[in-house]
């Protein structure tokens, strides 16, 4: 007799497929209601890319600024992000030499036919 059951299985599958998710080089998105001291977050909604996870702490790029040779990471949470699929998103440069990520045609098809939430940022016009 096994001891493994569906709901062993139904748990371990997503676990793995968390940690697909959630690895570095994965794309999030901030939730689109996050707040700070009870106001928006500026960045609510803007997609970035992991650099790191250890955990629930989670380092999430959102701009590589080649220009001044700097960038933003975020350090907000792990359960303040959602996954977004890699073939959803595309890279874009604000102004020359900034780059970022935001959604594709694909991308804002989708979040609209699942009823998902977005902000400015999420589509690259923040």
């Amino acid at each position: 007799m096994l001891d493994y059951t569906m709901d062993d299985a139904r748990r371990d599958h997503m676990a793995r497929m968390e940690a697909r998710m959630f690895a570095p080089g994965a794309f999030v998105m901030l939730h689109h209601q996050c707040k700070v001291a009870g106001k928006p977050h500026e960045d609510a909604g803007r997609i970035g890319r992991i650099v790191s996870r250890d955990g629930a702490r989670m380092v999430t790029e959102f701009w590589n600024d080649d220009l001044i040779g700097g960038a933003t990471f975020c350090l907000i949470p792990f359960g303040h992000w959602a996954p977004v699929p890699e073939w959803c998103v595309e890279e874009y440069e604000p102004r020359a030499k900034r780059r970022g990520w935001r959604l594709n045609e694909r991308g804002v098809k989708l979040f609209a036919d699942m009823g998902w939430q977005r902000t400015k940022a999420t589509i690259g016009d923040a």
